[in-house]
């Protein structure tokens, strides 16, 4: 029986989100072009695979099955793309990539940039979460590694690069505190704060500590988004806490100014790159975990110019 990629494709994308709206907002095209190509598949395969409730999409045997034929074919089609590439003396496959947000800057402008140049054959999918949601999806194999700012211990996972830093108070050049060379977490308090969610790894951090209740109750703003607390930094607002890679480029054109918190506990954060234990390395992994560990500013490499700073 012939079925054609795409109505597969789609279909497995509903099934993976539960939702079409959810897949259509992935796949950026409209739910009805998606609802459409599995009416057409329903049709071909003469079945019903799925079915709308008022609690939501309920996927029957028939959905499963086909759900889990999607999933083989496109295995298999990156399985032979990356066989290909190898016959070809290249090194090729697709890399999945969890990031928490302080990372992204420094990852794509030291690691998207040259993989794209040095290894044309490689492709990379990165998802921009939470230190949970990062670690959950490294141990069910949703992602090939994670980049994460103060995890959690987990005999499960492998360290493939850490370097320590120093978690930062991120200041305004005209505040007081910005002439500091160094401080201590009780000295930021009597400053507008802007603090991370929970699900950040920088807020566990602060939550562990003496202070980590006052400044929880005093902050002025609470961000679902670290581009949010750099912006609040940015305009003067007040300040934040971040290691000072997430904001290198500001720190350059001298937009912040980066302290040093002293305190035990938050002058030797870890950042940690992250994988499965036990989880195979194919060739591509291995060169993008190469590329991350020399090149990103997170793990200690020396900055140099790009044609965006």
């Amino acid at each position: 029986m012939k079925i054609d990629d795409k109505p597969l494709r789609y279909f497995l994308a509903v099934f993976e989100a539960g939702s079409i709206r959810t897949a259509a907002e992935t796949l950026r095209i409209a739910p009805s072009a998606i609802s459409r190509q599995i009416s057409g598949l329903e049709a071909h395969l003469d079945t019903l695979l799925m079915e709308r409730t008022k609690r939501g999409i309920i996927f029957t045997e028939s959905g499963h099955m086909v759900a889990a034929h999607a999933r083989r074919r496109i295995e298999l089609d990156e399985s032979f793309a990356v066989d290909l590439a190898t016959a070809r003396g290249a090194i090729a496959g697709t890399v999945r990539i969890a990031t928490g947000e302080g990372f992204v800057v420094d990852l794509v402008n030291h690691v998207v940039r040259p993989l794209r140049d040095e290894f044309p054959d490689i492709r990379l999918e990165i998802d921009v979460a939470g230190t949970e949601k990062i670690t959950h999806g490294i141990l069910r194999d949703d992602y090939d590694m994670g980049l994460v700012f103060n995890p959690p211990r987990t005999a499960d996972l492998e360290l493939l690069a850490e370097d320590l830093t120093p978690l930062c108070a991120l200041v305004p050049p005209q505040f007081p505190l910005a002439k500091k060379k160094a401080c201590s977490f009780s000295e930021t308090l009597g400053y507008p704060l802007a603090l991370l969610n929970p699900h950040f790894g920088v807020a566990k951090l602060l939550a562990n500590t003496d202070q980590g209740d006052r400044a929880a109750r005093d902050a002025f703003l609470t961000a679902d988004s670290i581009n949010v607390a750099i912006h609040f930094v940015l305009s003067g607002g007040g300040i934040t806490y971040l290691p000072a890679f997430a904001v290198s480029r500001q720190l350059r054109r001298g937009e912040i100014v980066a302290i040093p918190m002293t305190d035990d506990f938050l002058n030797r954060v870890p950042s940690h790159l992250l994988v499965r234990k036990g989880r195979p390395k194919t060739a591509a992994v291995r060169v993008v975990t190469g590329v991350i560990r020399d090149r990103m500013e997170a793990f200690g490499a020396a900055w140099y110019p790009d044609e965006h700073d």
